[in-house]
């Protein structure tokens, strides 16, 4: 049997190809996931045209390096945490911390009060950097510390930005209480989301920590997709009602110097 000696560059552009086509579709499957929250692997599959085994073993793959996360009950997936922990490498890199910390230094300097940033994984808000108040009383989170979406200020704010049926979703399941305070009726929860929503900003009063309460605005990208929320966290005692239309002027004037950081913080993460 005669064997036909593969042309190297043939074989080079061949692979390229291959390799190149297959990186795209762990894009595409990574950007219908975060565009959708939460997705079958067949409605994965349908979403970018491929037949049902493909779509299977492609979220199987992506769930063994950790960039999906199956949820054991309903077998749906969304974008897994290691993802973010590749983009903090990238935040880094562009110095977006470094841009939204100088936003926030400003912040704590006009208000006295502790602030955040955070961002969504699922259904959880995660705190990705924090600035303490000047206060002697001072409420505020841990870098790193996470929270049931429907307990937090900017919680609230990553639900009011959901589509109406992943929300819908949401508020089906059991909403776990943290304090008293945590709000655990789904009907009620909605009417809040819709408030928040409409005026642009959440509060939280208690509803984390008992003695805490907290306000968030969305810190949006150039397309208005809400990609992080900044937040001040505000013990209950200072949370008036004659202080809060203060505190959200300040909030909403500082995400608009946030914007460029947004549009590089989509990229990112």
């Amino acid at each position: 049997m005669v064997h036909q000696r593969d042309d190297p560059a043939t074989s080079d552009a061949d692979a390229g190809t291959g390799a190149r086509a297959g990186v795209e579709r762990i894009a595409a499957a990574l950007d219908i996931v975060a565009d959708r929250g939460w997705v079958s692997a067949s409605e994965l599959a349908s979403a970018m045209g491929v037949d049902r085994s493909t779509g299977w073993r492609l979220a199987r793959s992506l769930e063994r390096v950790g960039w999906l996360h199956r949820d054991e009950p309903t077998g749906r997936y969304r974008l897994g945490l290691p993802l973010f922990e590749l983009g903090t490498h990238v935040l880094d890199t562009v110095d977006v911390r470094d841009e939204a910390r100088r936003v926030m230094t400003d912040l704590v300097a006009r208000t006295g009060e502790s602030v955040d940033l955070a961002i969504r994984d699922g259904d959880s808000v995660v705190f990705i950097d924090k600035i303490d108040g000047t206060g002697e009383v001072r409420a505020f989170t841990r870098t790193g510390q996470r929270a049931r979406l429907h307990t937090a200020a900017a919680g609230k704010v990553f639900l009011a930005a959901m589509p109406s049926g992943e929300l819908a979703g949401y508020l089906a399941r059991p909403l776990q209480a943290h304090t008293p305070a945590t709000i655990t009726n789904g009907d009620e929860l909605a009417r809040i989301v819709e408030e928040t929503r409409r005026r642009g900003w959440a509060i939280n009063r208690g509803e984390l920590h008992a003695e805490a309460g907290a306000l968030a605005v969305p810190v949006l990208d150039a397309s208005g997709r809400c990609v992080a929320a900044l937040g001040l966290n505000i013990p209950l005692s200072r949370l008036t009602d004659d202080r809060v239309r203060d505190l959200v002027d300040e909030l909403q004037a500082a995400t608009h110097r946030l914007t460029p950081t947004a549009v590089r913080l989509t990229g990112a993460v």
